[in-house]
């Protein structure tokens, strides 16, 4: 299924590296359009979707390029549009037919299965499909079936349901004399993003021959105890073909600690203050876990003081220093191995992490964390020889407080923090972010206009060697306008204008004039 990446070269690698075995999903006249093209010589083409007249036009002209195209009704309208273009050109087509299946997985996508999934034909509406093909003696047209009961099912046992369902139908569309040759178990294969081969979402509990078994076991029992012939298996396994090929890099532009060293001199004056530096001063002679408490106290009722008018900015600036750097002695004092401890270090990780902006859309680049709360494995990519050793929080560029990665892949599961060196002032540090290559492309917006970003492909040559080809230049701010209905010639226009009526020197109007069409000609994201 190419909605699950379009880009042209992705399309076309899948194509040559699938020989006989990979064929291609539309979902749109757009896509079927780019598949027409694009598929392999005398290859498969599956057409799902809402579908018109056109759509169903051009679907069948595809069997004329030589394809084997397989026009799926989603809805049982779709069927009387296929027998009236199908005459008008005198193509024959072939027809599947999506069933709605009971069984529903779990994790983000169950309603891809079920009573209320969005497409797909129940039992009622299935029989009478059946009938009215057999009425106009084209019941031979109904070579496939198609069932689909969710994306990035993590649990193997969800599989297996949905499979042993559409099996029973396979029996029982043949018994009704429908021609079924294939049965297209659409998609789920899922991907282990997290690594903890679990039932979480974001995970897996079973590898490639697993799923293989579990889809092929059903049908092979069906067709043995029945004595029916084996039909050809399509999986839609977009996601797992595409995930991999993929990596967001960016580079961290600034990073914000939150300690910083108290005063060294007492404090005088205000009680509270005092409290705090007696509690970051006893710290290690009292009672750590409470001495955090008592400290997150204060600084509430610091606050509190603040917004009523009974402290000044230089006190409440003390009260937040004060109160990270008993945060800090405390997290010293506590150990891993004290299961007391746990949950307040955990804590402690959070409060004290850096905040680490990168220069990057969250919402184009990875629109699923935003959306989903999809995890994604991220890492540092200089500096692999050290051990990393300050916890750290990834915000983007957008004026958009949703623009943080929360959630984060570590060796012991998944964290709230990650982390990352030691800033080092001078020196570039990347991050890449992994398994991008699924939805991430093509899902993403333009929030805040930022666009797509600069890409290039890494190609594997012989003996561990790689070249890199096709460099691609991201979106430029006058690209992203014109999206938006602005007109760059008339925003330069009145860009002249208004610097010509300040009254400035020719000299100066050039020059900022000239910076200014730079910069609607610029890249959307920072210049080191």
């Amino acid at each position: 299924p190419i909605k699950v990446n379009q880009q042209r070269s992705v399309v076309e690698q899948i194509v040559v590296g699938g020989a006989d075995c990979v064929g291609l999903e539309a979902g749109s006249k757009p896509e079927l359009m780019a598949v027409l093209a694009t598929a392999p010589s005398g290859g498969a083409i599956v057409c799902n979707g809402y579908k018109d007249r056109e759509y169903i036009r051009l679907a069948l002209i595809g069997r004329r390029l030589g394809y084997q195209v397989y026009i799926v009704i989603e809805k049982p309208s779709e069927l009387e549009l296929v027998f009236s273009e199908s005459e008008d050109l005198g193509i024959e087509p072939l027809l599947g037919v999506r069933v709605r299946l009971a069984a529903v997985a779990s994790g983000k996508w169950q309603n891809s299965g079920g009573a209320k999934s969005k497409f797909g034909l129940s039992a009622a509406q299935v029989l009478s499909l059946v009938e009215r093909l057999r009425e106009r003696d084209c019941l031979h047209w109904m070579v496939l079936l198609h069932s689909h009961i969710g994306s990035q099912i993590p649990d193997l046992r969800d599989i297996h349901r949905g499979i042993s369902e559409a099996a029973r139908y396979y029996a029982e569309l043949l018994r009704m004399g429908a021609a079924i040759q294939v049965i297209d178990v659409g998609g789920g294969l899922g991907i282990d993003y997290e690594g903890s081969r679990s039932q979480h979402y974001c995970s897996t509990d079973y590898d490639l021959r697993a799923y293989a078994a579990e889809v092929l076991r059903p049908i092979a029992r069906l067709c043995s105890e029945q004595g029916l012939p084996q039909p050809m298996v399509f999986t839609e396994s977009g996601r797992a073909m595409t995930a991999h090929h993929a990596v967001l890099i960016t580079e961290v532009i600034e990073r914000e600690p939150p300690f910083v060293e108290p005063p060294a001199e007492a404090v005088e004056g205000d009680e509270l203050l005092q409290r705090l530096r007696f509690l970051h001063d006893s710290v290690r002679s009292g009672v750590p876990p409470q001495s955090f408490q008592n400290a997150r106290h204060l600084l509430a009722e610091a606050n509190e003081r603040f917004a009523r008018g009974d402290m000044d900015l230089q006190q409440r600036a003390l009260a937040e220093t004060l109160f990270y750097a008993i945060a800090h002695e405390v997290r010293g004092e506590l150990r891993l191995e004290s299961r007391r401890h746990r949950d307040l270090l955990e804590e402690l990780k959070e409060t004290l992490a850096d905040r680490v902006f990168c220069n990057f859309s969250l919402f184009q680049s990875l629109p699923d964390v935003w959306a989903i709360d999809q995890i994604f494995p991220l890492m540092p990519l200089h500096r692999l020889d050290e051990a990393p050793d300050q916890a750290a929080l990834v915000h983007d560029l957008t004026c958009d407080s949703d623009g943080c990665i929360d959630s984060y892949v570590d060796q012991d599961g998944v964290e709230s923090t990650l982390m990352l060196h030691a800033a080092r002032p001078g020196e570039p540090y990347l991050l890449g972010v992994f398994l991008v290559g699924a939805y991430q492309e093509i899902l993403g917006d333009m929030h805040n206009l930022f666009g797509d970003t600069d890409a290039v492909n890494v190609i594997l040559e012989d003996g561990g060697r790689y070249r890199l080809a096709e460099p691609e230049r991201g979106d430029s701010v006058d690209e992203l306008l014109r999206y938006v209905h602005f007109d760059p010639e008339q925003m330069l226009d009145s860009y002249l204008r208004k610097l010509r009526a300040q009254h400035v020197s020719e000299a100066f109007i050039d020059s900022y004039y000239r910076e200014l069409k730079a910069g609607l000609h610029g890249y959307t994201y920072l210049k080191g």
